[in-house]
């Protein structure tokens, strides 16, 4: 599951990297490139937020337990 995370991660890099060319190019060809990848950075982000979520529901992954009990310590405040 780490691996398949990291992948996109790369790739919605990768597509941001590719904008940035399109940008420094311009022009036509540019603003198109530019579209592209906007286009694929958003269907990976989209791709990566429902694979986490079904991969809670599935129970692959567990969010961090918080302490609900755990002792507040307080500092004293020094004049």
């Amino acid at each position: 599951m780490t691996g398949v995370v990291v992948v996109i991660i790369i790739a919605i890099l990768v597509a941001l990297g590719f904008g940035l060319i399109g940008m420094v190019k311009g022009g036509k060809q540019g603003s198109d490139k530019m579209f592209k990848s906007l286009v694929i950075r958003v269907s990976l982000s989209v791709l990566l937020f429902v694979l986490v979520m079904f991969a809670g529901y599935m129970g692959w992954i567990t969010p961090n337990a918080v302490m609900v009990d755990a002792p507040i310590v307080q500092t004293p405040v020094q004049k």
